[in-house]
């Protein structure tokens, strides 16, 4: 099933802090598991000072592919707690990474977990979340003076442009719903007095900016 599905469209940061301890939260969208570990391989290396850097990663529209890991703190108080708040979130292709500096107190296992958990709920609070639904995407070929009105058009209506080519005309990718495609045709052929050509290209996910 082609059911919507949420991103990270930008990865933001927070911290949070127990005692002394801090716990920074990092986020980034990422494809793949390669992309996951450079991100948290870069954090290791930026806060190569800290004792811990907790991470989990959730891939796949399916959420197919996960991996946490508590880096040296007690089983389950670090990345199972931040994977929970992935999971609950329902974001996919993410990976927080949650840097802990000790502040020299021994926290235990429940408020470790409560805080890993927390750095990271503020970390996705501080992102910004998009979602994808399943649509269509059609080409849009044009003259330069009647591809601007159109550009303007996609813009002004949130319709994902996903790319733009330059010759000696204007063709343009877009991606709206299902739903939606019929208007869309029917506006930009009374917005260029019939002078565009539009063809449905495949069907695909779009970023939904209404949602």
């Amino acid at each position: 099933m082609n059911e919507p599905y949420k991103i990270l469209k930008s990865g933001g940061e927070a911290e949070c802090e127990l005692k002394k301890s801090r716990f920074i939260a990092h986020l980034q969208a990422v494809e793949t598991e390669a992309e996951a570990q450079e991100f948290v391989a870069r954090m290791k290396k930026q806060y190569y000072d800290a004792r811990h850097n907790c991470y989990a990663y959730v891939l796949g529209k399916d959420a197919d592919k996960v991996k946490y890991s508590d880096d040296g703190e007690p089983s389950q108080t670090a990345g199972l707690p931040i994977y929970n708040v992935l999971k609950e979130s329902g974001v996919r292709n993410c990976c927080i990474v949650v840097t802990r500096y000790f502040g020299g107190t021994l926290l235990g296992a429940g408020p470790l977990a409560r805080m890993y958990a927390e750095a990271a709920k503020l970390g996705l609070e501080a992102s910004e979340i998009a979602t994808l639904r399943y649509g269509v995407e059609f080409k849009i070929t044009s003259d330069y003076q009647n591809g601007e009105k159109i550009r303007r058009y996609l813009e002004t209506g949130g319709i994902d442009i996903v790319e733009t080519f330059y010759t000696d005309k204007v063709t343009i990718l877009a991606r709206t719903g299902f739903e939606d495609f019929d208007k869309v045709l029917t506006d930009l052929i009374s917005l260029t007095a019939s002078k565009v050509e539009i063809s449905k290209t495949k069907d695909a996910y779009f970023v939904d900016t209404g949602a």
